[in-house]
């Protein structure tokens, strides 16, 4: 499996993998911005180069996931690495986390340590799902959303694309937070989100 960046995402993933008895595999890190990285922990080796990476998809794994937490570079780097041959993955964190067997997930999406995922609940594309986070039954979280740690989804609300729940923020039942919305750590969101908006 092939994590794109090297920051706290990756490193989150990192962390869980390593410990879960049914990991298969091994980790192989991408960076093209920290040049000087070579290694993560001294024993995940960085590419840093697109041509590297796509010789990696050729010869060792061409699944991957794209660790970086702003919802729009995510997307972007999704869309340019699946020209690659990349083949976008899911990661779900066993440590801990209760995700109904039927429960759709899109590909590419993280959840990690501690997560709860009631019934009827809908997971987008490329949404990362931080420790600790609960959703309720009957939400929608649509494609590219981040969830900040042990923020709370309420039953049937609604998440739309590329928007950001800061870290122990709390949408209430039947709540629709538009896209590209961001909302603040601990903030209590009572009511609908226009798309675009702020509530800090």
């Amino acid at each position: 499996m092939v994590l794109i960046g090297t920051g706290g995402i990756a490193r989150e993933i990192i962390t869980t993998w390593e410990i879960d008895p049914n990991k298969q595999g091994s980790i192989i890190m991408f960076d093209n911005i920290n040049l000087e990285k070579q290694t993560v922990y001294g024993r995940y080796e960085v590419m840093h180069s697109f041509d590297e990476l796509r010789h990696c998809f050729q010869t060792k794994d061409n699944k991957f996931i794209v660790c970086v937490a702003n919802p729009l570079k995510r997307e972007r780097l999704v869309e340019t690495i699946l020209k690659l041959g990349g083949e976008l993955t899911t990661y779900v964190a066993v440590q801990g986390s209760v995700l109904h067997p039927e429960t759709p997930v899109g590909e590419g999406s993280v959840l990690q340590a501690g997560v709860l995922v009631s019934k009827d609940v809908t997971i987008g594309t490329s949404v990362f799902i931080n420790a600790g986070v609960i959703i309720g039954h009957d939400c929608v979280v649509e494609d590219y959303v981040s969830l900040g740690p042990g923020c709370r989804l309420l039953g049937g609300s609604t998440i739309g694309s590329f928007s950001y729940i800061g870290c122990n923020a709390v949408v209430m039942p039947g709540v629709k937070v538009g896209n590209k919305v961001r909302v603040g750590v601990g903030k209590v969101v009572t009511q609908d989100l226009p798309d675009g908006s702020k509530f800090m």
